[in-house]
């Protein structure tokens, strides 16, 4: 198995997330007619927090979007821009939800995540287990444990270049226990390696960001 186009898709509705957590009854994002989601997990715990998230399209443009979530959570929202989307966030109780959106030809598409914001753990360290260049800023460590194969994609930011980062990685991860399964693909803005280690697979892809960054996610199945 390779990684997970869905997982991907998760990580990016968590990106517009904020540090924060839910319980009890699940809330749920109005929606306008119009609008068509899709599950993307019905669990996933994110930086230690669970969460659920969904990505939609829809007919009606970027701002009405935004202006339908103002008139539905009566104004009490948080718009912020994030490249060319917008996200807005609304504080349900105990849980927090998230709509990411951007245009999408005539309509709109994004993401919606909604995240129990009731019990944070005290003590999460993201990335733990896992090896991490000196420096590195892990960003999201998002886990789907109820998945048929249970899957953990984790993120991180470091100065070093995609060819550095992935002889780090390889050295730490053979050190662990894993194999390389193939050669791989790197080139000057990014790279691609796969691993595995008795049952589990685990996929390292290196993007080139700026001139003085990269980012690095790793998802390993069976973690």
């Amino acid at each position: 198995m390779r990684t997970s186009a869905r997982h991907l898709l998760a990580w990016a509705a968590c990106t517009a997330l904020p540090s924060v957590a839910l319980a009890g009854s699940w809330p749920s994002a109005p929606l306008p007619a119009g609008t068509r989601t899709d599950e993307v997990a019905q669990h996933i715990v994110f930086n230690g927090l669970d969460m659920r998230a969904q990505t939609f399209t829809s007919s009606h443009s970027q701002d009405d979007l935004v202006e339908f979530y103002r008139t539905a959570w009566d104004k009490e929202v948080v718009v912020n821009r994030l490249g060319p989307a917008q996200v807005i966030g609304h504080r349900d109780g105990d849980y927090y939800i998230t709509v990411q959106v951007s245009s999408s030809g005539s309509g709109s598409k994004g993401n919606i995540g909604i995240v129990d914001v009731a019990d944070a753990p005290k003590h999460f360290v993201p990335g733990k287990g896992l090896p991490a260049p000196a420096g590195s800023k892990v960003f999201n460590d998002i886990a789907y444990p109820d998945d048929s194969v249970p899957a953990r994609t984790v993120a991180m930011r470091n100065s070093l270049s995609p060819a550095q980062n992935t002889a780090y990685f390889r050295e730490h991860l053979v050190a662990d226990g894993w194999k390389v399964d193939d050669a791989g693909t790197c080139g000057a803005a990014n790279c691609v390696m796969r691993y595995e280690r008795g049952d589990s697979k685990l996929t390292l892809l290196v993007m080139r960001e700026s001139a003085s960054q990269s980012q690095v996610l790793i998802n390993v199945l069976q973690p």
